[in-house]
């Protein structure tokens, strides 16, 4: 079993995004890690748009930026899988973000109104990939949320392919016999 099936078993939308790279597994699992805002440039501009202008975080990793957001790493098997959660209201301006404590904290939390979110990066063999699931709290929040995603679900998938290619960019950079 994978660490998200374990974080968020059930879910009311999935999306996943696979890449192979040539890239030895510790350079990859420092790219996931060290991955920069700075990076990932339709990244800055979607979420800029999102924020209106408020977006910031080219200074830090990705991770920290969603840590700094109120995400929170909750499943890591070195080498191999990342989990990171958050709960927010996303359809909202301000995102109406609660910061995660922990994985019990995000498991059991189900105040109405809100959508609980894990997203991973993954290593298996030669593929990179991140997956993101999201649930409603309550009939309403997945309403909302459902319409919330089908506005950003294409702009969300091409960040994820972003990650994924920047992830492999820097781990077959700092590998190049690799390529």
């Amino acid at each position: 079993m994978i660490l998200i099936d374990e974080v968020m078993p059930v879910c009311d939308r999935r999306e996943l995004h696979r890449r192979a790279t040539t890239a030895p597994a510790p350079a990859l699992w420092d790219a996931v890690h060290g991955l920069e805002g700075s990076e990932l440039r339709l990244m800055r501009a979607l979420m800029g748009l999102r924020t209106l202008g408020r977006s910031g975080g080219e200074d830090r990793t990705v991770l920290e930026g969603f840590e700094r957001m109120g995400f929170r790493k909750v499943a890591e098997q070195p080498g191999e899988e990342l989990v990171i959660a958050g709960i927010g209201r996303f359809w909202k301006p301000s995102g109406g973000l609660r910061r995660v404590q922990g994985r019990e904290q995000f498991a059991s939390f189900a105040e109405p109104g809100f959508a609980k979110v894990a997203f991973n990066f993954r290593l298996d063999g030669g593929e990179l990939s991140t997956e993101t699931r999201i649930a409603g709290t309550d009939a309403q929040a997945r309403r909302r949320f459902g319409l919330y995603w089908l506005m950003i679900r294409p702009g969300s998938g091409l960040i994820r392919h972003e990650w994924l290619r920047a992830i492999a960019n820097r781990a077959e950079s700092a590998h190049p016999d690799s390529i």
